[in-house]
């Protein structure tokens, strides 16, 4: 992916100013266009401090129902703030659902990818999803 580059050893103050959207805030603004959801993104859009990584970005092209919107998604996802999920990352996020597991806590593998790329830039998360609630240290916008 062509976008911006950025990681935690760029800047821990320009990344503690990001918020990493979840994909349920997308869904959610794409089908309430003036919710407050939506407004919100659009705001944090403006102020260029939406950040991004792989796991939301496939599953926000995923959720497309046309070639017009995937291509409209696609090129607004390069303009994001970057964080790249690094093998450290990946086993981060197996640490976090073995946490959970233990704790009774069934949480999807994409949710733990988001958190632990969070957790390790010092990322806020944006989300209506309640599994992020569970995982501990992390910041929900």
């Amino acid at each position: 992916m062509a976008g911006r580059r950025r990681s935690g050893v760029e800047g821990d103050a320009e990344a503690a100013s990001m918020i990493l959207v979840d994909t349920s805030i997308w869904v959610e603004s794409t089908r309430r266009k003036d919710g407050q959801h939506a407004l919100e993104l659009d705001a944090l859009l403006s102020r260029d401090e939406v950040a991004t990584t792989e796991i939301v970005i496939a599953e926000v092209l995923q959720g497309t129902a046309t070639e017009q919107e995937f291509a409209q998604y696609s090129n607004r996802m390069e303009s994001l703030h970057y964080f790249p999920a690094e093998r450290e990352t990946w086993v981060r996020a197996a640490k976090l659902s073995f946490q959970l597991r233990r704790l009774g806590f069934t949480t999807p593998l994409a949710d733990l990818v988001i958190a632990a790329v969070a957790l390790e830039n010092g990322l806020d998360v944006y989300t209506v999803d309640p599994h992020f609630e569970r995982i501990s240290g992390l910041r929900l916008h």
